[in-house]
């Protein structure tokens, strides 16, 4: 009986020690913890949530729900969610959540028709660094024409390029374009661009589409694309009609 009370005090003041320790912890280092928890897991978030009070109200802080992982969730949950599930995607997206954000503008813009809030809701993910609203943002700016949408979109491409991501971006939006009903199919509002250029490796290769196609897209690998030494404009607005032809 003695020993049965010993271990039995034992465990108890384990687990009083283990949640004196958390307790001692300041809030601030507690959401950075939970933050880098929920940034690659939402299952071990969840499981952090119901080890204790502290972690609890900890992962409730703005900075958690902003950086919480959501791959695991569906792209586009066509079946009636439950309420629970909803108010926390509700919950990340007013947090600022750039893969919500993300979603949210590809559903408004291509699919609502919600053309102005669609493209706000990728402006916003795009500021925060999310990869694919940059490729779709700078795509939507190149379409739309004009001398400051065209620089905008290029410089957002090239940064896309330059993280080596752009083939990533392209399958990854290829497969959310494909879940989803396409209501509103973007259009390239002006001619494709002549190039003139005697440098531009597009004038011995027939055009766009031409003998070579598009050796740096076609097998959506992230090739050096200075090799086949076309032009900047050539290269995107390649990109732009690859982009197009999803919706075709």
């Amino acid at each position: 009986m003695s020993n049965l009370s010993s271990t039995m005090k034992f465990k108890k003041t384990k687990r009083n020690s283990h949640g004196s320790i958390v307790e001692s912890l300041p809030s601030d280092l507690l959401i950075e913890v939970l933050t880098r928890v929920a940034s690659s897991s939402f299952t071990d978030l969840f499981n952090a949530k119901l080890s204790c009070r502290n972690f609890l109200e900890a992962s409730k802080d703005t900075f958690v729900m902003k950086n919480i992982s959501i791959e695991k969730f569906p792209t586009i949950p066509w079946w009636q969610v439950k309420d629970e599930v909803s108010s926390f995607l509700k919950a990340c997206k007013e947090s600022g959540n750039p893969e919500v954000l993300y979603r949210q503008g590809m559903m408004e813009f291509f699919s609502w028709k919600k053309v102005e809030s669609g493209e706000e809701y990728l402006k916003r993910a795009m500021e925060m660094g999310h990869m694919e609203a940059s490729y779709v943002y700078g795509i939507i700016l190149l379409c739309k024409g004009g001398e400051s949408n065209e620089e905008q979109g290029m410089k957002l491409l090239n940064a896309v390029k330059k993280s080596r991501k752009l083939g990533e971006c392209r399958k990854r939006t290829r497969a959310f374009t494909l879940s989803m009903w396409i209501r509103n199919p973007i259009v390239k509002c002006q001619e494709l661009t002549t190039c003139h250029a005697k440098t531009c490796g597009r004038r011995n290769n027939g055009g766009i589409g031409g003998k070579r196609g598009w050796p740096w897209i076609e097998d959506d690998e992230d090739k050096d694309v200075e090799e086949v030494n076309y032009c900047e404009a050539c290269i995107w607005d390649d990109e732009v009609s690859l982009f197009c032809k999803l919706f075709r």
